[in-house]
């Protein structure tokens, strides 16, 4: 009789296991990711926490090419301005970087 769970052992059918089987469920859009998407872009996955596929399925559920082309006429208009964009500088946090010039201001 094979063991289950040792190195090289696995079952390939583990929702034969009780407590294995998901219900299949995706995280739905939020109500607000078109606003989200057009103003930060791509950074919206770490506004929500996501995966990158689940952003590829909700840009194609709020429009597809449509908001791609919107989120472009936007940064058209608007400039590059993220305003919940950090820069960072070898790794520096931006308050680091803050205290780093006010102690060594002359």
């Amino acid at each position: 009789m094979p063991r289950y769970g040792g190195p090289g052992n696995r079952n390939p059918n583990r929702k034969a296991y009780d407590g294995h089987v998901r219900p299949h469920t995706t995280r739905p859009i939020p109500d607000d990711f078109r606003q989200q998407y057009l103003e930060m872009g791509w950074e919206a996955q770490w506004y929500y926490s996501c995966n990158w596929r689940v952003m590829c399925r909700w840009i194609d559920e709020a429009g597809g090419q449509e908001l791609i082309d919107a989120r472009a006429q936007w940064l058209r208009e608007n400039g590059r301005y993220r305003p919940n964009y950090v820069r960072h500088k070898r790794g520096w946090s931006a308050a680091r970087l803050e205290h780093f010039h006010e102690k060594y201001a002359q």
